[in-house]
């Protein structure tokens, strides 16, 4: 059952880091759906009352806009990492383990 977790682990990890790469290279800021370009302006529509304690809704430029999704790419990667080399960690000491336990 633990190699089962471990692979898990990995292969979340290894998941984490594919989709943070490919959020950094094929990362197009959006305003509602559509493709925004330098200069552009997101202007918030807002529908309803704002609820005490959410923050009032702002424009966003496109630099805005890409650098929330960078860093997303960036938080996934890390978090990615994290993941695969805690995984490699564990694997390695249960490895060592087992080795000395096979010894007379």
């Amino acid at each position: 059952m633990g190699i089962v977790i471990l692979l898990l682990v990995l292969a979340g990890g290894a998941g984490l880091v594919l989709s943070g790469v490919d959020k950094l290279n094929t990362a197009v800021p959006t305003c509602y759906g559509r493709p925004m370009v330098p200069g552009d302006i997101c202007h918030p529509k807002v529908t309803g009352s704002i609820s005490e304690g959410m923050p009032a809704p702002h424009d966003t430029t496109y630099r805005e806009q890409l650098d929330s999704l960078t860093s997303g790419g960036l938080t996934s990667i890390v978090l990615g990492v994290v993941l695969v080399v805690l995984a490699a960690v564990i694997g390695i000491g249960w490895a060592a383990a087992a080795g000395r336990d096979r010894q007379p």
